[in-house]
């Protein structure tokens, strides 16, 4: 993003996260339970101050303020909250970093304030700690579709590609290919991602660039349900880049919705590129078992598991082809154990481990895998799309 367009951003963001803020129901439910102290009527003063400098853009005064008034208290949540704004619309993002952690940890709860956070440190590249925070905001709850949630959601995604869960990213960028917003920075994360490159757009070669925005483009119209728009692009994708990795396995999964047969040999093709392709292995498996075709699913599901062992989605699609293939139970039963063990917090791999310990009789495991996946899909249907 360009100089302009990120001040741009960050004055709404501020604005909007001053909202969001006043609107927190923690904080105010808190705030009426506190018994006042001797110290209240001095913050309250300061508070006031603090607020009439912000707003006549005195910043050195309104920073000195808050400073006064987090001595008074440090727990005072407002003034962590307008003091790190203040930092990060100045872009002291350390200065901002430290004002926020000082309020997640009065405040472990507040979603907006991690998603601050997060980003703050984004911008001082500590990419491990962003992504965790980012990831967190979203679990407890960032309100949706407005600028601040845009600007959050989009630095989450572009980390998730930096750290290899690209269908995660892709998942999150959906929301803005549904909305139809057309920036081409989301386009570009889309193409990252899509391409499975663990880079940050700042990272990306220019001679990657062309690339990377074709198939983010063709991508962002397959996630806004533009189909036909999404299937001519691919075409030509396929002409302009025959040999490159990914386009095939892409294509091929955008396939199997309305031509399965084409789609398999799409992703045979990527085969024929990439061998060790995972996810082209996984998915190839996965289409299998939909046609009840276990001895075909078997071979790309064992090659998945041996190439990827931390992959566990390769070790799901083995359990399920052993067990309900009825190929081996014992060993099906391991894989899918594995599976969870890898991700916990998976639906799809709770649903398989209950269909396979209720086909061997084990009621109470059944029972216990089926009440966890419903309990994660509502969890998952309730954080917003993508943010599984």
């Amino acid at each position: 993003m360009d100089a302009l367009k990120l001040r741009t951003i960050r004055r709404a963001l501020w604005l909007a996260v001053i909202v969001l803020w006043i609107l927190n129901t923690v904080a105010a439910q808190d705030a009426k339970q506190r018994p006042q102290t001797n110290s209240a009527p001095q913050l309250e003063r300061i508070s006031k101050q603090a607020e009439a400098a912000r707003n006549d853009h005195r910043i050195d005064d309104a920073i000195a303020l808050y400073k006064r008034g987090l001595a008074i208290k440090p727990s005072w949540e407002e003034g962590w909250w307008y003091l790190g704004s203040i930092y990060y619309d100045l872009d002291r993002y350390d200065d901002a970093r430290d004002a926020f952690r000082h309020l997640t940890a009065v405040n472990p709860k507040a979603g907006p304030a991690l998603a601050m956070l997060g980003l703050c440190e984004f911008e001082t590249k500590k990419y491990d700690t962003a992504l965790s925070h980012l990831g967190q905001a979203f679990t407890l709850g960032v309100p949706q579709d407005d600028q601040f949630a845009d600007v959050a959601r989009y630095h989450y995604a572009v980390l998730l590609t930096r750290y290899e869960h690209y269908e995660e990213a892709m998942k999150v960028l959906t929301v803005f290919a549904q909305r139809n917003l057309n920036q081409p920075d989301y386009v570009e994360a889309m193409g990252l991602a899509a391409l499975r490159k663990p880079l940050l757009p700042s990272e990306m070669p220019p001679t990657e660039r062309e690339l990377v925005m074709d198939v983010g483009r063709t991508m962002y119209d397959g996630a806004g349900l533009r189909a036909s728009q999404a299937a001519s692009e691919f075409k030509i994708l396929l002409a302009k880049y025959p040999s490159e990795p990914n386009i095939h396995y892409l294509y091929g999964s955008f396939l199997l919705f309305s031509d399965a047969d084409a789609g398999l040999t799409e992703l045979q093709k990527e085969l024929e590129i990439s061998p060790a392709h995972v996810p082209a292995l996984v998915t190839i498996a996965a289409e299998y078992i939909r046609r009840h075709d276990f001895k075909a699913a078997l071979p790309f599901a064992e090659k998945a598991a041996a190439i990827d062992p931390q992959s566990f989605a390769a070790h799901t699609m083995l359990g399920r082809v052993l067990c309900e293939g009825g190929l081996d139970d014992a060993r099906g039963l391991k894989e899918l154990e594995l599976a969870r063990q890898l991700a916990p917090a998976s639906p799809q791999v709770r649903i398989a481990l209950a269909t396979a310990y209720s086909k061997v009789g084990r009621k109470d495991d059944a029972a216990r895998e089926r009440q966890e996946f419903l309990k994660l899909r509502k969890q998952n249907d309730e954080s917003g799309p993508g943010l599984q």
